[in-house]
């Protein structure tokens, strides 16, 4: 992939979400470049271009191909305080190109860290590929085509996030992204997992800890999965699996199709969240829902959650799901629709005696506008039920 080829990717990173890694070279550069090489030279002072000072750069060498640093230390421009470091990066079949971007077929840092009066960021390992880095000019130009940074991959190894302030840190073993761009065009396939974020009793409010206990959970451990795909040109998004699981208790999953998202309107979107404003309906016009499902699955955990709600309710688990029952049926019954009061009502007493999952479904006959829903929501908000055709079943294979 080129340089004329970038354009056409531009959209897809900012939709499918900030290109968080870009933050680990902006947080980097006035030690002395002394090297020669113009790869290396570039590189360095693209971080400078970026508002950084670098107080260390270590030894640039090459061999095989691979151009290495020996470590870089430094602080923002903006702010002295900040500190970051990387222990050792490597750029393999790295070149310069004649509009002075910088391309990286693959990039390796280890032990890299940003440390703050009251916060540090630590991880053991970043590795990307097909890594793209605009020139000068574009990170100076708002209107740029480029993002901040571009790639096809990337993973991050042995991620530490520290909160000195609380005493709070969460670790999290693999965080993995990967981009489908080799077509040079739309659509675009992406994926991204997060792998055993720790998330400690001590993270949670008083009851949700005194829950923790009860369970016999001293730490939550979760993992983050998502895949999908966008066609640029014709608008439609296709998102057909994303799941926070929450080991030994619950996941909840979502699949949903989207319509009406050209990469025009994606790009305006964007640019209106980088200048932090809010974003107007009138993009959203064309957006539209044409399926979703949402499912809350059981993991081993919602039985004994039951159980511990019922006895601290004094009851026993039979008793307690028909109060949590005829709670619901109240609810349900302001729905104009008499089946779907049932519908509603049976799933919901079916999960709660056999919690194994329940989905939340929504099948329109036509796709339905964003703007649409949000005006029938704020008038009528139960005739978003046979507006978006939503369906509510328990313990489905």
């Amino acid at each position: 992939m080129h340089s004329s080829e970038l354009q056409r990717h531009r959209s897809a990173f900012a939709f499918f979400l900030a290109l968080f890694l870009s933050c680990f070279f902006a947080v980097a550069a006035s030690a002395q470049i002394n090297t020669d090489n113009p790869v290396a030279k570039a590189f360095l002072q693209n971080l400078q271009d970026r508002g950084l000072t670098l107080t260390h750069v270590g030894p640039v060498t090459v061999e095989n191909d691979v151009l290495s640093i020996g470590g870089i230390e430094g602080y923002p421009t903006t702010d002295k305080t900040t500190r970051f470091k990387i222990g050792d990066l490597g750029l393999a079949q790295a070149s310069l190109e004649s509009d002075g971007r910088i391309f990286v077929g693959a990039f390796a840092a280890s032990n890299f860290e940003i440390d703050e009066a009251d916060f540090k960021f630590s991880a053991d390992r970043i590795a990307i590929t097909d890594l793209y880095l605009p020139n000068e000019d574009d990170l100076k130009n708002p209107a740029s085509d480029l993002p901040t940074s571009l790639y096809s991959t990337a993973e991050v190894m042995g991620l530490l996030f520290e909160d000195r302030s609380s005493g709070q840190s969460m670790p999290i073993e693999r965080v993995t992204i990967d981009f489908d761009i080799n077509n040079g065009g739309f659509p675009i396939i992406a994926s991204v997992q997060v792998v055993n974020i720790v998330l400690n009793r001590t993270m949670f409010a008083p009851p949700q800890q005194q829950l923790l206990d009860e369970l016999g959970l001293p730490q939550v451990n979760a993992d983050i999965d998502f895949e999908g795909e966008w066609n640029g040109d014709t608008g439609e998004v296709n998102i057909p699996s994303a799941a926070i699981v929450l080991r030994d208790l619950f996941s909840v999953q979502l699949s949903v199709q989207l319509e009406g998202l050209t990469d025009t309107v994606v790009e305006q979107i964007a640019e209106l969240a980088t200048k932090d404003n809010v974003i107007a309906l009138d993009l959203l016009q064309s957006a539209a829902v044409a399926n979703f499902d949402f499912s809350l699955i059981n993991e081993g955990g919602l039985d004994e959650v039951l159980e511990q709600q019922a006895h601290r309710q004094g009851q026993s688990k039979s008793a307690y799901v028909r109060q949590l029952t005829d709670r619901a049926e109240k609810q349900f019954k302001r729905i104009p629709d008499q089946a779907k009061q049932l519908e509603f009502t049976e799933a919901v007493y079916s999960f709660l005696q056999n919690p194994q999952s329940i989905t939340l479904s929504a099948t329109p006959k036509a796709p339905i506008s964003v703007t649409q829903i949000l005006g029938v929501s704020a008038i009528s908000p139960v005739s978003i039920i046979s507006l978006l055709g939503i369906a509510l079943e328990a313990n489905v294979n």
